[in-house]
C-alpha cells in the first residue's frame, strides 16, 4: 500500500473552481474522464454507468439520504504505474496535447467538492484484478494520496474504471437527484449519445434507466458534416423552431462530445442567424480547445477555420430560419382561422335558435359536432373538430351547411395597409391584414387571435347590412360581442 505524493500545478484549485460551478459540473468531470477512456480504448460498445447509492435516515419518518455515487467506463483502464504518474502531473498531464476534454487533468480533484472520499477502481486489461487509488479530502492539504493493489474493497476484473466517490457531503447531497443528474448529462453529452458513441444509464438500488440526449425542438434544417481541412471536421445539426423561445440555444461540443458551451457564448457568433431565438440544436468540433479554466476557446488555427466555416453557412441558415418559420406561421394561421371559422358558424346557428340567451350552455369546445368548412389562405379546405354535451331543449347540429363566411389572411395593398380587414365582393371574402399591429399582438395566443377574428367578422358582417350608419353599428357590435362571450371564453 505505497504512499504517494500528489503534485499540483500552480493555481489548480482556482482553475477547478472556475470549471465547477455546481455540483452537477463536478459530477460531470467523473463522466468526462469516463468518456475519454472510451474514446481511448477505441474498441466500440462503451458503455459508462452512473450508480446513486443511498442509505437510510429515519427521523420521525423515513427518508433517504445519498451518500455515494458510483461512475463505471469500460474504457482504457489504468495500471499502478499510471495512477502514479496521474498523481504526479495533475494540472500539467498530456490530455493538454491530445486536445481532449479535461486539458489540465484537473477532473480527478473535483472529488472534494462533492464527497470526503474518492477510490478509482482500475484494471488496464481483462481478466486482471484492480487496482484503487484513493484520495480523501483530509489529506489535501498535505498532498496526500494512496494506492492499493488488489484492493479488496472495490475489487473487479473487468477492464475500465470505477470511481467511487463516498460520503457525499450532507450540504449538496439534495442538489443531486436522479432526475437533474440525468437531465443535466443528457444535455452535456449530447453529441456522443447521439452518435451512439457510447451508451450512458443511471440507476439506484431500485432501478436503472437510459440517459438519452437533449431532445431538440422543431424541424430540423441542417445535418451535415462540415470540413476544416487539417483541423478535421464540425458536426453541425440545427433545428429550426417555429416561435422564438427564450431557451433556444445551439450547444458546442468538443472531443468525447462534451458541451463546451453555448455557440453564441462565443464573440463571433453574437450576430444572426446564431443569436435567433428560433434556432437551436448541436455543433461538435473535436479539434477545439478550452482554455485551462474553460471557460474560454483558444483561437488557434482550428479555431479560426472553424469560425470561417461556419460564416460561410450563415446565409443558408437565415434562409432556412425564414423559410420554416413562415411555413410553421402559415400552418398555424390556418389552424386558427378554421375555429375560427366553427365560432362564427356556430354563433349563426345558435342565435338563430334563441340559444345564446340560454347563461348555463357551455363553451364552445363542449358542443355538438357539425361539419364546417372554412376557405384558406392557399384555397385548401379545412374540417371542424368534435365533441359532445348537451343543450337544453335543443337538438343537435349533425351535417348542415355551414354558413360561416369565407375567410383570408393577406398581406394589403398600400392603400388598404391601415385596415384592419375589407370585404371583397367579388369573391365574397373577408380579407384580415396579416401585417395590422392588433392581429400581429393577437395571434400568439388562440383565444385571443380567434376573439379578434370574430369582431372582424361582426364588424364587416353589419358594414354590409347597415352601410355608413356607424352608431348603429357601434351598438350592434356590443350586442354581437356579449351575445358571442359563452362560445369564445
Amino acid at each position: 500500500m505505497p504512499k504517494v505524493m500528489l503534485h499540483t500545478g500552480t493555481g489548480v484549485f482556482e482553475v477547478l473552481a472556475k470549471v465547477c460551478h455546481n455540483p452537477l459540473e463536478a459530477v460531470k468531470q467523473f463522466v468526462e474522464n469516463a468518456a475519454d477512456a472510451i474514446e481511448q480504448s477505441k474498441t466500440g460498445e462503451g458503455q459508462i454507468a452512473i450508480e446513486l447509492q443511498y442509505e437510510p435516515v429515519v427521523n420521525g419518518h423515513t427518508e433517504r439520504r445519498l451518500k455515494g455515487i458510483a461512475v463505471r467506463d469500460n474504457g482504457v483502464g489504468m495500471t499502478p504505474e499510471k495512477m502514479k504518474q496521474v498523481l504526479e502531473r495533475i494540472g500539467d498531464s498530456e490530455k493538454i496535447h491530445l486536445a481532449l476534454r479535461g486539458e489540465q487533468g484537473i477532473g480527478i480533484l473535483a472529488f472534494a467538492l462533492l464527497a470526503d472520499e474518492l477510490h478509482l477502481a482500475s484494471s488496464a486489461s481483462e481478466g486482471m484484478p484492480s487496482n484503487c487509488l484513493v484520495l480523501k479530502r483530509s489529506w489535501l492539504k498535505k498532498g496526500g494520496a494512496e494506492i492499493i493493489e488488489g484492493c479488496r474493497a472495490h475489487l473487479h476484473h473487468d477492464r475500465g474504471t470505477v470511481a467511487y466517490l463516498g460520503g457525499i457531503l450532507p450540504e449538496i447531497a439534495s442538489q443531486l437527484s436522479g432526475e437533474r443528474i440525468k437531465s443535466f448529462l443528457g444535455r452535456q453529452f449530447a453529441a456522443d449519445l447521439k452518435g451512439s458513441v457510447y451508451s450512458m444509464s443511471l440507476s439506484d438500488a431500485h432501478h436503472q434507466e437510459q440517459i438519452h440526449p437533449q431532445r431538440f425542438r422543431g424541424v430540423r434544417v441542417i445535418s451535415t458534416s462540415l470540413s476544416l481541412g487539417r483541423s478535421g471536421t464540425a458536426v453541425v445539426e440545427l433545428y429550426v423552431l417555429p416561435w422564438e423561445a427564450g431557451d433556444a440555444a445551439i450547444g458546442l461540443y468538443g472531443r468525447g462530445g462534451t458541451r463546451i458551451c453555448s455557440l453564441t457564448d462565443l464573440e463571433d457568433f453574437k450576430v444572426l442567424p446564431w443569436q435567433d431565438g428560433r434556432l437551436e440544436g448541436y455543433i461538435r468540433c473535436d479539434r477545439l480547445k478550452r482554455t485551462a479554466d474553460k471557460t474560454a476557446l483558444v483561437q488557434d488555427e482550428t479555431y479560426n477555420v472553424f469560425v470561417s466555416r461556419l460564416r460561410q453557412l450563415e446565409p443558408q441558415v437565415m434562409e432556412l430560419v425564414m423559410k420554416v418559420s413562415a411555413q410553421a406561421q402559415e400552418q398555424r394561421f390556418n389552424i386558427v382561422l378554421n375555429r375560427a371559422g366553427r365560432v362564427i358558424d356556430r354563433f349563426l346557428r345558435y342565435r338563430d335558435r334563441g340559444l345564446l340567451t340560454d347563461m348555463n350552455m357551455v363553451p364552445f369546445s363542449g358542443m355538438n359536432r357539425g361539419h364546417i368548412f372554412i376557405r384558406q389562405a392557399e384555397g385548401r379546405l379545412g374540417e371542424g373538430e368534435s365533441g359532445t354535451t348537451t343543450v337544453k331543449t335543443a337538438r343537435p347540429v349533425l351535417h348542415t351547411p355551414t354558413r360561416a363566411p369565407h375567410i383570408m389572411l393577406y398581406s394589403p395593398p398600400e392603400a388598404k395597409s391601415t385596415y384592419r380587414s375589407w370585404y371583397d365582393p367579388k369573391q365574397g371574402i373577408i380579407c384580415i391584414n396579416r401585417e395590422h399591429t392588433e392581429f400581429l399582438l393577437s395571434q400568439r395566443d388562440e383565444r385571443r387571435c380567434i376573439r379578434y377574428l370574430f369582431s372582424i367578422w361582426a364588424k364587416e358582417s353589419l358594414l354590409q347590412e347597415y352601410g355608413d350608419e356607424a352608431e348603429r353599428i357601434a351598438d350592434e357590435m356590443v350586442g354581437v360581442l356579449a351575445e358571442a362571450e359563452p362560445l369564445l371564453w
